[in-house]
């Protein structure tokens, strides 16, 4: 074979050769091949900018945030009203727990008004009693009765002793109230049950309960 008929084979080989691995590292594109496209560039707090994403690409950003779900209407917002006696006078309220506080005139020959308030927060009849019973000291024996108001269901307690709950301020223990008396009705309906209680001196509270106790029973949902 003569020279001219090598060169053109050895040559021939050599751009086969260089074809093929021009093939396998990633030689130009074909007609069908998507266009590469580069993401834009991020904002000051390193999120990339929206506006430029390509077509149908998913949000960029904290995804998985918590989803707040949508407000439902709650069964404690079921109210209830009642009829106050006319010797009672309405009274600011300590805190935010309550919904009313009265002040019950003393009787008898006690020298301290009595109280009266109305709550409503959360906790079985018997542990918001045991509580209540907590806040006495050399109390006699309690007293429970049961009835039903306007379809609700109250809950009667009645207690005396030395009566020693109440706020410390500045670290001092709460004063004693020896021969005090407590009165409380809970009413359970629909929500959080309301808790009315009559607290104060032993004479005043027997004076109080017959009005007490229409109150209690002039209670009505609303």
């Amino acid at each position: 074979m003569s020279n001219q008929v090598w060169t053109i084979v050895i040559v021939g080989a050599l751009c086969g050769a260089i074809g093929f691995a021009l093939g396998r590292n990633g030689g130009p594109l074909d007609a069908k091949a998507q266009p590469h496209v580069e993401l834009p560039v991020a904002d000051g707090q390193g999120a990339p900018l929206q506006g430029a994403l390509p077509p149908n690409h998913p949000p960029v950003g904290d995804t998985m945030a918590p989803h707040a779900p949508a407000a439902s209407p709650s069964d404690d917002a079921a109210a209830i009203t009642w009829k106050v006696p006319g010797n009672w006078k309405v009274a600011p309220n300590p805190n935010s727990m309550r919904i009313a506080t009265y002040k019950v005139p003393a009787a008898d020959r006690d020298t301290e008004d009595a109280e009266a308030s109305v709550s409503r927060a959360g906790g079985t009849p018997e542990a918001n009693i045991q509580r209540w019973l907590g806040q006495f000291d050399q109390a006699g024996q309690d007293t429970r009765a049961e009835e039903t108001v306007s379809g609700l269901k109250v809950t009667l307690v009645e207690v005396s002793g030395t009566y020693s709950a109440g706020s410390m301020m500045g670290g001092t223990p709460p004063a004693a109230h020896p021969g005090w008396s407590l009165i409380g009705a809970i009413v359970q309906g629909r929500g959080l049950p309301y808790f009315f209680k009559l607290i104060g001196p032993q004479g005043t509270l027997r004076a109080a309960r017959p009005s007490f106790m229409a109150l209690v029973h002039s209670i009505t949902p609303s």
